[in-house]
Formats: structure tokens, sequence, C-alpha cells
């Protein structure tokens, strides 16, 4: 059996938790699926008999005896506002790569947002055009690369140049205008990293956008929208 690597923190939560299951049954699931059990992340949802397991595909729910397993959002709407209950595990792992992302900071700072993104990505470059406005609405973006077609592919390899570029706003607008992107002489490991937390969290397109409370939001929206939505979870 492959060995699954729990952070250290939810040791003592694991072994007080699973009283009827644990790793092995949960492995075993994720097996007859043909998911990878490599670097899996286990955690208890707030749901009783049921775990958030985290993979290198994606955040799916396994019940304690492995014999259920589904994927996507799963709401709690105690509070009367619909919960993804997934979200502080999605801001937990984006947490991880935020301090090497690209910030455009709001001079009015009311609400930080990340954004995974791809230059060669039309509504990604269309989200970005309307950066200016963002800033006025008091939205600080963090972007964080997510290549679509991987950290190796050509885009992948421009954004790592940006990435590693001593003023990576500048390089960073540069490429979203279409303009060829300098390579870069040596090469960080940032973008691989945030490609694999984009991995980690379900993403499989661009723009997307993760707001404070850790809500996930696919694709394009005008900025405009995007401070009534924060303006209604504030």
């Amino acid at each position: 059996m492959k060995k699954v690597i729990v952070s250290l923190g939810l040791i003592g939560t694991l072994l007080a938790g699973y009283s009827q299951a644990g790793e092995k049954e949960i492995l075993a699931s994720l097996t007859a699926i043909k998911l990878p059990t490599t670097d899996v992340k286990i955690a208890p949802s707030p749901i009783k008999g049921m775990n958030i397991v985290t993979t290198s595909q994606g955040i799916f729910y396994v019940s304690d005896d492995g014999k259920y397993i589904t994927q996507g959002p799963i709401f709690d709407i105690s509070s009367g506002t619909p919960q993804d209950i997934s979200a502080s595990t999605v801001l937990n792992l984006v947490k991880t790569v935020a301090n090497d992302a690209i910030v455009y900071k709001a001079d009015n700072e009311k609400y930080n947002i990340y954004v995974f993104s791809d230059v060669t990505c039309g509504y990604c470059k269309k989200l970005h055009q309307e950066m200016a406005d963002i800033n006025k609405a008091g939205i600080t973006v963090h972007y964080l690369a997510f290549p679509r077609q991987g950290p190796d592919s050509q885009a992948g390899k421009d954004m790592q140049s940006i990435w590693s570029s001593a003023d990576r706003k500048a390089a960073f607008d540069n490429g979203y205008k279409g303009n060829k992107v300098p390579e870069a002489n040596s090469v960080v490991p940032y973008v691989k990293q945030q490609y694999q937390v984009g991995r980690e969290i379900g993403i499989s397109g661009t723009p997307t956008i993760v707001l404070p409370d850790g809500q996930v939001i696919a694709g394009y929206v005008s900025a405009d929208k995007l401070k009534e939505i924060l303006d209604q979870k504030h």
C-alpha cells in the first residue's frame, strides 16, 4: 500500500475520530475509482461519518467505512446562507502558496481574493482588463498561476518566466497584452506549486476565483458583480 501523508495537526483528530474505520478503508475507495493515493490529506467533515479527502485530483468526500464517495459542493444551510463545507479546506490550501502571488492591491482595501489565471485565457484577460475597477471597489487581487495545459506547456513556461522576473507585475501585464514573454535566466518553482494547489482544490479551467471565505467561483465575473457578491457576504 502506498504511504499516505497526513498533516501532523490532523493526527490527533484522526486517531480519536475513527472508531470504525481509518486510512485503509478510505484509500481502498480511492483506489477503486482509480484516484491517486499518495500525498492524500484526510480530515473529518461537519457531516457525521464523512471525511474531507484532498487528493492531487481534487477534494472528495468519503464515508468512514469507505463504501461511499462523492465529489462536488456540499452546502451547510444551517445558518440560512449556503456555505460549502470544503471552503476552509480550500482556503487553507490556497494560503500555502499565497505568499508567492502577484498582487494588485486596492488603495481602500476591503476584500482580498485569489484568482487562478492563465495568460493565454481570453476570459482571464477580460477580467484583468477590469483591474482598475476591481481595485477601485476595494478588492485586492492575488494572482496565482494555473496554466491550463500544465506547467510544462508553453503557457506554463511563459508563466514561470513571469514569476521569475524582477518586476512580476510588469511581466504579467505584458503577457496579458499578448506580447512575447522573455525567457527567464532562472526558473522559480512557484508556478508548479500553485498549479498543483489548483488541481487539489478541483480547478479545471480559468479564471477561478477564491473568495475570502473559501468559496470558489469558476469563470469570469465582472467587477460590479464581484463587488456585489463580496458585499453580500460582508
